[in-house]
């Protein structure tokens, strides 16, 4: 059986009889048949991986991996398709792997979306042997084919922060492909992306941000005291207002990360500035969230003006 990072691609079952698996050995727990007349070791290591090489084993000639499953094959695993815990808490548990696949091909499996497209060669890259949409072409397709904007804009500051696209890029290629569904959805996310977001929580926070009224927002900026002294670096700030927002994902539960938040927010708060934290609970929770930083930004522009102690680093 063929190992392919950290996963097993699924063969025909006349093909691993032909090489001499037996029919007791394909029906035992071992093996596991994730495609009618297709089987594969049960012994994973990536499932997530694994769901993609399942679709992979039963593309057409001529398929290709886009979408959240083409960004994950390049590194970019917080876009798991909402198979892993990040995104399942926001509703998008389980979404198909996207194939593309030449205009006269069919593909009708579980687990797999197909979509008929004519791809240029740049438009494809190829990872450990299997051929994916490059970046600009899987940034196109997930802005566009999002639930909402929100997700979209998700989907691109994840492929500007790991480097797989810009901007330019996508405009460029939107530009060029511009009678596609979902464009519309694409051209509005575009001016709202940040390449510095470094994960899916921080760009849906930054969003609820934006429809509580805070739109002038500096992302992961190191903010320093007036002496030069680093303080750290808050996931968003309001620097008029002088209110930064953390995310705290699960390893801020970790007693030393907590520890060393609590130091830095202390430094932070000396220095003038009010610290919002939010949780994954509070991001399942917009209306409320958003009434919250409301309060919090007028609290902070209500207060005595202090000396400003702090300066943030904008590269």
């Amino acid at each position: 059986m063929e190992y392919i990072g950290r996963g097993f691609l699924p063969r025909r079952r006349m093909d691993l009889l032909s090489a001499g698996v037996t029919r007791a050995q394909l029906e035992s727990a071992s093996w596991i048949s994730p495609h009618f007349g297709y089987h594969r070791s049960t012994q994973v290591r990536d499932p997530i991986r694994q769901r993609i090489l399942d679709a992979v084993a039963v593309m057409p000639y001529g398929g290709v991996v886009g979408g959240w499953a083409s960004a994950y094959l390049q590194g970019v695993t917080v876009l798991d398709g909402g198979w892993g815990s990040a995104i399942a808490a926001h509703g998008r548990l389980g979404e198909p792997v996207l194939v593309a696949i030449p205009p006269n091909s069919v593909v009708n499996r579980a687990g797999i979306r197909s979509l008929r497209a004519a791809l240029e060669p740049q438009d494809i890259t190829q990872v450990v042997g299997i051929p994916c949409t490059a970046g600009v072409r899987t940034a196109y397709d997930l802005m566009r084919f999002a639930p909402d904007l929100t997700e979209a804009v998700v989907a691109g500051d994840c492929l500007l922060h790991a480097g797989l696209a810009d901007p330019a890029s996508i405009a460029a290629y939107e530009a060029a492909h511009s009678r596609r569904r979902g464009v519309r959805q694409l051209r509005e996310a575009l001016p709202l992306l940040n390449e510095r977001a470094a994960s899916p929580p921080e760009s849906r926070l930054r969003m609820i941000c934006r429809a509580a009224g805070l739109t002038q927002l500096l992302v992961n900026a190191p903010v320093h005291d007036l002496d030069g002294r680093f303080l750290g670096i808050v996931d968003l700030l309001e620097g008029f207002a002088g209110l930064a927002l953390e995310y705290d994902g699960e390893y801020h539960w970790e007693l030393g990360q907590q520890t060393r938040d609590n130091y830095r927010e202390e430094g932070l708060e000396r220095n003038g500035l009010t610290v919002l934290r939010v949780t994954a609970l509070d991001l399942r929770n917009p209306p409320a969230l958003i009434t919250r930083i409301q309060e919090a930004h007028r609290a902070c522009l209500a207060k005595p003006s202090p000396a400003r102690r702090w300066l943030p680093h904008v590269a």
